[in-house]
């Protein structure tokens, strides 16, 4: 059952205009997205293809702190880290066979969810989220998404109104997610344990200062990264625990930009 990265989520700790303003600053196109007011929450967004990148910070506390939503519950427990990357969203078409599936693993499952978000023009996208946690495990999986509309429905409608555009520093496809870990075999294995994808070979990265092996998603990637000397990998791990903290993308226009509490990568390799 294919997974794609669907969208790396950043917890912010102002409201995400802000954000928005930054990364089109640095060269991306970004735009407000709109409320989730069930949920006391409000995001801006950069998409790459059918991926993005959510800016989520909290809009009104006292709906935040009541959700029952995981995410929300998790962007509410990080507020003491401060700003950086938080979650990644995996893409399915198969979410009631991934529910089963990872109730057979012996892991605990939550959902599908219901999810809606209003945009600005007052329409409302609708989505199913699913959720679990692993009892073997103090890492903090991923969550699955699956989408109302069609990849082909939802390609047409956000490039209509904007949301799909070029990036003036030459960005397209989100690459790869990076996250810090304190041990990279246990890791490996608890992921791969997890969604059942292929893994690739161990190599170290001098400029994150870190072992690094890759999980390999229909053409993404996610990247564990077990500090090994002083670099971004340590510098995460000891301000953010075990979290995302870089995102990369496919660029003719190489660089970086270190925007609140995460690192976001274009290479043409």
């Amino acid at each position: 059952m294919q997974l794609v990265l669907d969208h790396l989520v950043h917890f912010l700790d102002r409201a995400p205009a802000e954000a928005a303003e930054k990364f089109r600053q640095a060269g991306f196109h970004a735009i407000a997205g709109g409320r989730h007011e069930a949920w006391g929450t409000w995001n801006s967004l950069s998409y790459f293809g059918l991926s993005y990148v959510e800016f989520l910070a909290i809009e009104v506390e006292e709906l935040a702190w009541q959700s029952n939503n995981p995410l929300i519950g998790q962007l509410v427990g990080d507020c003491n880290l401060g700003a950086g990357l938080g979650q990644i969203a995996l893409r399915t078409q198969q979410m009631d066979e991934w529910a089963r599936k990872l109730i057979e693993k012996e892991l605990v499952v939550y959902g599908p969810v219901a999810g809606s978000r209003k945009r600005e023009d007052g329409s409302l996208l609708r989505w199913r989220m699913l959720f679990f946690e692993d009892p073997k495990s103090q890492l903090r999986p991923p969550f699955l998404i699956e989408w109302q509309q069609s990849n082909e429905e939802r390609v047409e409608d956000l490039r209509k109104r904007g949301i799909i555009s070029p990036h003036p520093n030459q960005a397209t496809d989100l690459r790869s997610v990076g996250y810090a870990v304190l041990d990279l075999e246990d890791a490996v294995n608890t992921w791969k344990r997890w969604l059942d994808c292929l893994v690739s070979g161990i190599w170290m990265d001098e400029r994150l200062g870190a072992r690094c092996q890759a999980l390999e998603l229909s053409g993404q990637r996610i990247v564990l990264c077990q500090p090994v000397a002083e670099g971004l990998a340590s510098q995460a791990l000891a301000a953010r625990g075990q979290n995302p903290f870089f995102a990369s993308f496919t660029s003719e226009s190489e660089g970086s930009d270190e925007l609140f509490g995460a690192v976001y990568i274009r290479t043409n390799q």
